[in-house]
């Protein structure tokens, strides 16, 4: 509750100030690097499990300790970080250095007609409520947006709802 206080507070501040809301918004597209490097030391910011170098658990770490970062290897298709002699660590528990991950998911709200280029229906073709569909790009035909599903197919963008799963 005292937590909702402060940030509605300094929200008030910040608009009093005029910081509240840009004027203008510019995208700015920059690499970034991957902080988890060879020789860093770097906060273990979670509870960790301790792997040997088959991938087998052999222990556990509490969150708080600082690590040398003795190298990087991947083993059983995972990034783990060596911490030790024989002992690796997930790269995902030095949070906040976790390589962002999501995954865009477009399913169909309600039963769908399938459309062609020209907005006209595509006979005999239909697409059933709750069905995975790609999301191919956006186009506007007849003043209406549809998203593309396929080669010269369309779906109503009313009918699609996009969710965004982060891992």
């Amino acid at each position: 509750m005292m937590r909702k206080k402060i940030i509605y507070i300094a929200g008030l501040t910040l608009m009093a100030l005029g910081l509240g809301a840009a004027t203008t918004t510019q995208s700015v597209s920059a690499a970034v690097a991957n902080p988890i490097q060879q020789g860093k030391r770097l906060n273990l910011t979670r509870k960790a499990t301790v792997f040997n170098k088959k991938g087998v658990k052999v222990g556990h770490l509490r969150k708080g300790r600082v690590y040398k970062i003795r190298a990087l290897r991947i083993i059983n298709g995972d990034t783990y970080v060596k911490i030790g002699r024989n002992r690796f660590v997930k790269e995902e528990a030095f949070l906040p250095y976790l390589k962002p991950t999501m995954k865009v998911e477009n399913r169909i709200k309600r039963p769908s007609f399938i459309y062609d280029e020209n907005g006209e229906k595509i006979p005999g073709k239909f697409v059933k409520r709750g069905a995975k569909v790609n999301n191919l790009g956006h186009k506007e035909i007849n003043e209406k947006p549809f998203i593309k599903i396929a080669e010269g197919q369309y779906v109503k963008a009313f009918n699609v709802l996009t969710t965004i799963i982060n891992y």
